[in-house]
């Protein structure tokens, strides 16, 4: 089954700029390629069955040829670019803003230019059997998001950035579908569900616990993990990527 994947890319990319970086974060290159490949090739699965991708991105920086151009090349089906000229208020309401036009009955993905997974490692849940589904792998510290299961298997709760257990997710976030998406967003932040002021999208699957629906999650390999979202992190994928990256590394 098919669905819309919402990547949110308009981030200002400050501690890149810090480093000295001149380019928007998903142009910057390691082993030959831009990092918005990376984090796209993770989305190989969803790719594959056919599901259009939807790009939030900051305005003034030409993005949509960058983009355009990039996604001929992956085979990606692009159904729209949104250019913001100002930060939203978080992660969540970015992917709202970017499934403003799409089909409700449609499943969802929500996904950001920060991270590299094994290209083909994430694969789309069934809806029929959960109403959320959470990508997750064994990430060492607290700077992740986590789900915590009970002993079937079944997730009972997600934090931000407290280690409630193992289970640290890798920033891809999937929906049964764009209405329960919009939905669950209402009612979680009109009772006050932002963290530190900022709409984050973990602590939003907490009400679809709490309404008695089913989420769950699927363990990823450590060695299928890259980050990518700070300068140190890019350092450390450059000089040791994950086993999976050298087929898709273009030497120069």
């Amino acid at each position: 089954m098919s669905g819309v994947v919402a990547i949110t890319m308009a981030g200002m990319g400050s501690r890149f700029t810090k480093a000295g970086y001149d380019r928007p974060k998903y142009e910057i290159e390691a082993l030959g390629r831009p990092l918005f490949d990376w984090s796209m090739l993770s989305m190989e699965a969803y790719r594959e069955a056919g599901w259009s991708f939807c790009f939030a991105v900051r305005s003034g920086l030409n993005a949509p040829d960058f983009l355009t151009a990039r996604c001929k090349a992956l085979g990606i089906q692009v159904d729209g670019i949104v250019e913001l000229d100002e930060l939203t208020d978080g992660q969540a309401t970015t992917a709202l803003e970017l499934v403003a036009t799409a089909s409700e009955n449609q499943p969802l993905a929500i996904f950001n230019i920060d991270t590299y997974v094994a290209p083909g490692a994430m694969k789309p849940a069934d809806p029929a059997v959960c109403a959320g589904h959470v990508p997750c792998f064994p990430g060492p510290g607290n700077g992740w998001s986590f789900a915590r299961t009970d002993a079937d298997g079944r997730v009972v709760e997600l934090r931000e950035k407290e280690r409630i257990s193992d289970h640290a997710t890798v920033g891809l976030y999937w929906f049964d579908s764009v209405a329960r998406y919009r939905d669950v967003y209402a009612r979680f932040f009109r009772n006050s569900g932002e963290e530190k002021g900022e709409r984050y999208i973990a602590p939003m699957y907490n009400q679809i616990i709490a309404d008695g629906a089913a989420v769950s999650i699927s363990q990823l390999a450590f060695e299928d993990v890259g980050m990518l979202g700070t300068p140190e992190q890019l350092e450390a994928f450059i000089a040791s990527p994950p086993p999976s990256a050298a087929k898709w590394t273009i030497a120069k």
